[in-house]
């Protein structure tokens, strides 16, 4: 038997992250920027390298974290395209 409660999480999480795809590939032709969909707490995010870089700098990611690490880790690199 289909388990419907696992198969709606798993449509609702692919929604989210093609989702959260537009939204940084959007993002990043308009600010010129990078940005990455990182998967938090089971949800798609989208941060610029810039604002991790500054997180970093917070000091609100664990020991050892770096923006090279963030690159690894993310579901989704958005580079913007030349004009």
């Amino acid at each position: 038997m289909v388990d419907f409660k696992k198969l709606f999480k798993a449509w609702l999480f692919d929604w989210r992250l093609k989702r959260a795809i537009k939204e940084a590939d959007r993002k990043a032709q308009t600010h010129r920027r990078k940005y990455l969909v990182i998967i938090y707490k089971e949800r798609p995010l989208v941060l610029s390298m810039q604002g991790i870089k500054q997180q970093i700098r917070m000091h609100r990611f664990g020991k050892g974290f770096t923006a090279e690490k963030a690159r690894k880790l993310a579901a989704y690199e958005a580079v913007p395209k030349n004009r």
